[in-house]
Order: C-alpha cells, then sequence, then structure tokens
C-alpha cells in the first residue's frame, strides 16, 4: 500500500516527444545547465498541463493508460487529476496533502496514512517544476545529457527510496523551454511514462481549485483558464 501510494504521488509528477536517446551525451558539469533551466521557470507563476500517463509492466504486453491534468501555483500548491479511465485527485500545499475517489457519481475524501511523506514528495514535484532543481540535491544525485532533447537523470541516495524508484528521468526540449517526459524508473525494469500534451502558463485559477475539503470540478477550472473542450 505505502509503494502505491508513493508512486502514485510522485507520478505527479505535448505529444509524445519522440527523439533518439543514441544522440545523447553527457555532460560533464550538470550546473550551468540547471542554472539556466532555474531561470527559465523563475517567472513562471502557474501552470495547467494535460497529460497521458503509460504504466509498463513486465507482466502485461500493452501499458495501462490513463489521462489527467496536472495543476501548479506558486508558492506551492499542486494538484493531480486522473480524469480517465477513472476519476481522483490528490492535491497539497505546504501545510497538508489531500486524496479523493471519484464514487457514485460523489467524490469521496479518503484517509492517507503518511501525510508527511505525501507533502514531501509532492514538494519536490513543485520544486522540479519549477526548475530549482538544486534544491534537490540533498535527496538526488543529478546528472544531465544533451542531444535531440535533455535528459535529466535523478538517483535517490536514500537506499529506502531505490527500493521503489530506481531513477527520475524529467526530458525537456533542448532549449529548456518545456518538459515533454517525466519517466519513472523501478528496480525491476517496470517504468511509468508521463507525456506531457498541453501546457498553459501564468494561468489564474479560480477560487476553489485546491480546495482539500470541496475541491473545484476540473471542467470548471479548464473553463476559467481558457482550456474549455
Amino acid at each position: 500500500m505505502k509503494k502505491n501510494l508513493f508512486l502514485t504521488v510522485l507520478l505527479f509528477s505535448s505529444a509524445l516527444f519522440a527523439a533518439d536517446d543514441s544522440t545523447l551525451q553527457p555532460v560533464a558539469d550538470p550546473q550551468p545547465v540547471l542554472q539556466n533551466l532555474q531561470e527559465k521557470m523563475a517567472s513562471l507563476q502557474s501552470v495547467c498541463l494535460d497529460f497521458t500517463q503509460e504504466r509498463h509492466l513486465k507482466l502485461f504486453t500493452e501499458p495501462l493508460k490513463s489521462e489527467g491534468v496536472m495543476l501548479i501555483d506558486k508558492p506551492g500548491q499542486i494538484r493531480w487529476e486522473t480524469t480517465a479511465p477513472y476519476q481522483s485527485i490528490m492535491m497539497g500545499d505546504r501545510k497538508s496533502v489531500a486524496q479523493f475517489e471519484r464514487t457514485a457519481g460523489k467524490w469521496e475524501k479518503l484517509k492517507i496514512g503518511f501525510p508527511q511523506m505525501l507533502r514531501r514528495v509532492m514538494d519536490q514535484m513543485v520544486l522540479m517544476h519549477q526548475g530549482k532543481l538544486d534544491a534537490l540535491t540533498g535527496d538526488y544525485t543529478i546528472s544531465v545529457a544533451t542531444g535531440g532533447m535533455t535528459v535529466l537523470t535523478l538517483v535517490p541516495k536514500d537506499e529506502n527510496v531505490r527500493s521503489v524508484l530506481s531513477s527520475l528521468e524529467v526530458r525537456l526540449l533542448p532549449d529548456l523551454s518545456a518538459t515533454r517526459e517525466v519517466v519513472m524508473n523501478e528496480p525491476g525494469g517496470d517504468f511509468t511514462r508521463i507525456i506531457f500534451t498541453k501546457e498553459l502558463r501564468n494561468v489564474k485559477f479560480p477560487a476553489g481549485t485546491f480546495d482539500q475539503s470541496k475541491p473545484l470540478d476540473i471542467a470548471a477550472v479548464k473553463t476559467a483558464v481558457g482550456d474549455a473542450p
């Protein structure tokens, strides 16, 4: 249960960005790239991202797919919502986290057994999206490769974390202007790929978007930020 929930929150953290990984070359000193990324993301106040998720398991020939939306608003609010094939919401801020599932047409708030770990992971997701990867060096060893894309690879320093997550890859456009994929690799070879399909920056979220008691419906949120279907 703990492992599954950890992975669910981590997936909080553009069509599939096809690039040949054979063109990637390791960067000897990743700090200039990380600094460049942080400077580019400094002006980002909020973001609304549509995503598709592919869960690749050795037991299945085809990946398990889902779709959803990720919302981030400074200084530290995040909402990760799965919209298909099932509905769930995970959200948090610097003080607390909450999880909801849609049952019989109604949102049900779930009890979370270890909110401190969830809050920490969600904080890391916000830091990554803001480009503040230098703040994560205490928890991860970070390497960079460039070529047809820029790939940041984060390897957890904590052995307990590595038993669940062997590495986290953040794949960006070569100019670092947008994140295209996040790939979570597990020790046994299974992995999860998050592909971002649409990105709206510096939007103004309506009241209730990050309400941990009664979150505003995602359709209303997307209408308010100009992303109605």
